[in-house]
């Protein structure tokens, strides 16, 4: 079995959560052989702010896949969330002497791509659209085509320089250094987001605990991304500040009693809880904490429509919303956001084709960013992307791994 050729390896790495997912491929599938996850740390609002402490969980992700896959890492894929993220549409048009060649796809593609960068910022994804030839006919590939004129259409998705090198160099520390730096959201597309849904129109809204990343996706790709500074820790701490109590304590209280529209509470009970300046028990409504939560995420949720709006793109969702991430998981978040957004609004589900997992991975919304990452194809040259380090793996062990 050739090492850096059978295997990959993802990392999720998440406010709350450091994900590690091993895969074997085997022929067109890939099948799961090693897991590990740990709470994060040194990560605010998605982005990298300490790395020291975020290394150290990373390692203990890490040796907790490396021991269950016996499979030395070296090169990861990793997800990245960004507020700096922007996005616009590229366009190319170059005259076709003949036929179209490789040689034309190439150069319409350079100058849909040219673009001069801030000194801040630098690509992360260039996705290719379909192109069109004499200005009318829409078509994958080209090639070989009868052509006046050929035309492309690229996305092309920027981030901060600073988020990327943070995360680059975080792996670093961790002697893993990085194959594909992907955008949140995208790569859980590629875990639940299924190709009619693509072509029909579907934004994918992945409610994170430090923000909200969103990507739309029309006529088979995708055509707008975009992020809320805003996530499940905002709902947190919306109940702290409303009662005087602990995130943590607020945290129980979101998980065990929340609801995230008031007016599914058929049966008010009062709920005991501490606050932090007075340890008397003290009681709240369960639909007074509803309205709360109601009311924060309509905070998030209101940035997004406003966004989605502003970009005209909001009428092209005939596959509606696709909701994913920690913060979609609390009672009443379903119905909140189809009453809200009056889409069509369904919670995500990890698709099961070409991929074998152990049925506790599958069932657990918590691996759907690990499992995109794995499941990603690059969309141009690989130049264009993060550059990829030789040697995936190193050898396979038959041994129990020391400390990391």
């Amino acid at each position: 079995m050739a090492a850096g050729n059978d295997f990959i390896a993802s990392i999720d790495i998440g406010t709350d959560k450091i994900v590690v997912l091993v895969a074997e491929r085997e022929d067109d599938r890939l099948r799961v052989i090693g897991q590990g996850m740990c709470s994060s740390a040194g990560v605010k609002k998605g982005s990298v702010d300490a790395i020291e402490p975020l290394s150290r969980a990373i390692s203990k992700a890490v040796q907790q896949a490396r021991k269950s896959s016996a499979v030395d890492l070296a090169t990861v894929r990793v997800n990245l969330s960004d507020s700096h993220l922007s996005c616009f549409e590229g366009y190319g048009r170059v005259p076709i002497m003949d036929v179209v060649t490789n040689l034309d796809v190439n150069k319409v593609l350079d100058t849909a791509k040219a673009y001069t960068m801030p000194t801040n910022k630098e690509r992360l994804h260039i996705i290719k659209k379909k192109f069109t030839i004499n200005e009318s006919v829409k078509v994958d590939n080209p090639v070989e085509m009868d052509a006046d004129v050929l035309e492309s259409n690229v996305h092309i998705i920027t981030v901060s320089s600073s988020s990327r090198r943070n995360i680059e160099y975080t792996l670093k520390q961790c002697n893993l250094y990085v194959e594909f730096l992907v955008l949140d959201s995208i790569a859980s597309s590629e875990a639940i987001i299924t190709q009619e849904e693509k072509d029909n129109g579907v934004c994918l809204i992945d409610i994170g605990a430090g923000m909200t990343n969103f990507s739309v996706f029309h006529q088979g790709g995708i055509i707008h991304s975009g992020i809320v500074a805003l996530g499940g820790n905002h709902v947190t701490e919306e109940i702290a500040f409303a009662y005087g109590t602990s995130f943590n304590e607020a945290q129980k209280l979101k998980e065990v009693y929340g609801c995230a529209k008031a007016s599914l509470i058929s049966n008010d009970e009062f709920v005991e809880f501490s606050q932090t300046s007075n340890r008397d028990p003290h009681q709240l409504s369960s639909h007074t904490l509803a309205e709360v939560i109601e009311d924060a995420y309509l905070d998030i949720f209101s940035l997004l429509k406003n966004n989605l709006h502003h970009k005209g793109i909001d009428k092209n969702l005939k596959s509606g919303l696709v909701l994913c991430g920690g913060g979609s998981r609390i009672s009443g978040c379903e119905e909140f956001v189809r009453g809200f957004m009056s889409k069509r609004v369904k919670l995500s589900s990890i698709k099961r084709h070409n991929f074998t997992a152990p049925e506790s991975i599958f069932d657990d919304y918590r691996y759907v960013s690990a499992i995109g990452l794995l499941m990603y194809k690059e969309d141009v040259p690989q130049e264009e992307l993060v550059k990829a380090r030789s040697g995936t793996f190193g050898k396979i062990k038959d041994k129990i791994f020391g400390e990391f």
